[in-house]
């Protein structure tokens, strides 16, 4: 008889955690579970970053470590290979990282006016970037000129000239000199 209220029981609990949670969901407020969850998730990335300083942390402290018992021991020819190794992977890097500077100090240095050019060659390239900035957005933009080019001006300003003649004319007088408007069509077409 025990057993058959103990099942009863486990059967009926269920049902009721089962009507339960659906009533939770149908009175909950899906703003404030969103920003719980959100919360827990800054909490859970904040954790994770401050495991991952610290592995990094323990990972030089484990380099150093090595490096002072090899000293100890001397074993000199085997940290020498070692950080060998490591400068040679590193070297590349750096060569590549000069050219880059170099190339953006140029950059920098010929959009800055010709008499200061010599003068600033001395700076870091931090600086050279702001003062390009800052003449940069002091800088007006003249037009562009093109030699022998004439403007259309009439009196109401200037007029873009696009090589059409009916533009200047009337309604009315294409109206009635629609024939005329149709020879000048065609023999522009044919030629």
């Amino acid at each position: 008889m025990t057993e058959d209220s103990i099942q009863q029981n486990e059967e009926a609990v269920p049902s009721q955690t089962d009507e339960q949670n659906e009533s939770v969901l149908d009175n909950s407020d899906y703003k404030a579970m969103l920003l719980e969850e959100t919360q827990q998730s800054k909490k859970y990335r904040k954790r994770a970053q401050k495991a991952e300083a610290k592995i990094l942390e323990y990972q030089k402290q484990q380099e150093k470590d090595k490096i002072a018992t090899m000293k100890e021991n001397e074993q000199y020819k085997e940290l020498s290979v070692d950080l060998q190794s490591k400068l040679d992977n590193a070297l590349p890097y750096k060569e590549k990282w000069k050219a880059h500077e170099q190339a953006q100090r140029e950059e920098y240095l010929s959009k800055l006016p010709e008499e200061d050019r010599e003068t600033l060659s001395t700076k870091d390239t931090d600086t050279l970037k702001f003062l390009v900035k800052k003449v940069g957005e002091h800088q007006t933009v003249n037009p562009k000129h093109t030699a022998g080019q004439s403007r259309n001006v009439n009196n109401e300003g200037i007029i873009p000239e696009t090589g059409n003649p009916f533009e200047q004319l009337s309604n009315d007088v294409i109206k009635d000199n629609w024939g005329d408007v149709l020879n000048k069509y065609t023999k522009n077409k044919n030629n």
